[in-house]
């Protein structure tokens, strides 16, 4: 669960996944120096026009606006931008996936439902499935209670708490029960990523649990948190776990289990320095036997 949300008169129940409407708040750099203030204001002058033409670009499917906009009735939420939108609509229509999961309910959900529908219209063939999961019984409640009918067929809404776990030297946070389907897309925003245990902030699991099992491939978008960023790209490498500035997104894939990687050995002299401070760095390698 990661996106703020409330039901007017309801309590509040936290999401990152947004209703249409604003931007999310970028970074504070006022501690930083002329030259990184420059570059991310640029960014986000990238950002904020990447949303306003995913937004005219949005209204023009005039039966997906309408569905989003049927399930954000009622609710005020913020955090994503119309480009998030967009992007899924845009990669679930590129990529025909059959079996998708969210983690994370919200106007995403319909989204996502909506291009399989569509994709259905014009190829043939069964839909497929979304199979959305949220931690938070509270917003799982709202959720489900704002799903159009138009989509609601072809989604499966999953609440499961969050639990600990991790995948070799990297702890995180993953859904407690997640149904064992042969997912092809994912869309990675959640669960709440403060553990459940001790609070510490933490990294989202499930999509490394999901490739490890994978004899297929797999391709995954995952929402803007820098550490969960930070350790797909260690266990995927670069070219597979993708960061794009202008979209503030993260694009993984196709993947399956042989692209896990894991620490095989350590070795610190590369980053050893006779002058100066020496930063010690994680260094992968891919296993080469199971």
């Amino acid at each position: 669960m990661t996106e703020s949300a409330r039901t007017t008169g309801d309590a509040a129940a936290r999401r990152d996944d947004a209703t249409p409407g604003a931007l999310p708040t970028l970074f504070n750099t006022t501690r930083y120096g002329f030259f990184v203030r420059w570059r991310k204001a640029i960014v986000d002058r990238m950002v904020a026009a990447r949303s306003r033409r995913a937004k005219k670009t949005l209204q023009k499917n005039t039966e997906l606006w309408r569905l989003m906009t049927e399930a954000a009735a009622g609710t005020a939420v913020t955090g994503a931008s119309y480009s998030d939108y967009l992007t899924l609509y845009e990669q679930v229509k590129a990529f025909k996936p059959k079996e998708i999961l969210e983690c994370g309910t919200g106007i995403t959900t319909v989204v996502l439902a909506q291009a399989l529908l569509e994709n259905a219209r014009e190829n043939g063939g069964k839909p497929g499935r979304v199979t959305s999961m949220e931690d938070d019984r509270a917003w799982f409640e709202v959720a489900g209670s704002r799903l159009p009918a138009g989509v609601a067929p072809v989604v499966d809404l999953v609440h499961s708490p969050e639990v600990d776990g991790f995948y070799k030297c990297f702890r995180g946070v993953m859904y407690e029960t997640l149904p064992d389907r042969a997912y092809d897309f994912i869309f990675s925003d959640g669960p709440d990523r403060h553990s459940p245990v001790n609070g510490d902030k933490l990294f989202n699991l499930d999509l490394i649990n999901v490739v490890r099992r994978s004899e297929h491939p797999v391709r995954a978008v995952v929402d803007n948190h820098y550490l969960t960023f930070y350790i797909l790209q260690k266990v995927f490498g670069v070219e597979l776990a993708r960061y794009s500035v202008s979209h503030k997104l993260m694009f993984v894939g196709p993947v399956t289990k042989d692209d896990v990687r894991f620490l095989k050995k350590e070795s610190f002299l590369p980053d050893l320095r006779l002058f100066g401070t020496t930063e010690l760095k994680l260094r992968m390698a891919r296993q080469d036997w199971f």
